[in-house]
């Protein structure tokens, strides 16, 4: 793929990124908390015997974004490798605040490209809309984000990120990969935000 079509994928990406990031930021997203187990294993068609696990995922993003995908794989049966790249890449974007940095921190961090994080056309609206579709859905008909929206969600994004992805062995998931990712995410971030200075004092 040549940069435009990274570029044209990552940016609904990082559009979406946003609401999902909210999500995993909430300490009870699942509203699991005081409610009967039974009548929310109904709603979200998930085995209850995961949702005690569910309700307490770890308050750190790295920690909780790696105890959420085996058990969103495990109660639901969505695709391990969609989500393993979907939980990196979610990481990864966590640490800039706009879909253009976003853009650019993923095309580095992942795949080694500097790319311009522009809008290059096609329908973004449209398959931001598809990415978060079942999010919506889920809260319009709940009042809540449901374990299978959120699985569902988190397929639709490794799926996008499987086309450019050229990997075809297994993905290695959990806290150290994803620490790691971080990591060279910030030092990523803190390279571009230097200020570099001329020897007659203006900013470069």
């Amino acid at each position: 793929m040549d940069d435009a079509e990274v570029v044209a994928a990552l940016r609904p990406f990082a559009r979406a990124a946003a609401q999902v990031l909210a999500v995993l930021d909430d300490p009870d997203p699942f509203r699991l908390h005081g409610r009967a187990i039974g009548a929310v294993a109904n709603i979200d068609g998930v085995d209850p015997k995961y949702l005690a696990r569910l309700g307490a995922l770890p308050t750190e993003l790295t920690s909780r974004v790696a105890a959420l995908v085996p058990l969103l794989v495990a109660s639901t049966g969505v695709d391990r490798k969609a989500l393993t790249l979907c939980e990196q890449a979610l990481v990864v974007c966590a640490e800039a605040d706009s879909v253009e940095l976003r853009v650019r921190v993923l095309a580095a961090v992942l795949y080694g490209r500097d790319v311009r994080a522009a809008s290059v056309g096609g329908d973004e609206d449209g398959q931001t809309t598809w990415l978060l579709a079942e999010l919506v859905e889920a809260n319009r008909r709940h009042g809540r984000v449901t374990v299978r929206a959120l699985a569902v969600t988190a397929q639709r994004l490794g799926d996008l990120l499987a086309t450019i992805d050229g990997r075809t062995g297994p993905l290695i998931g959990g806290r150290l990969v994803l620490w790691r990712l971080r990591k060279r995410a910030r030092r990523w971030m803190r390279e571009q935000s230097a200020v570099r200075w001329d020897p007659r004092g203006r900013q470069s």
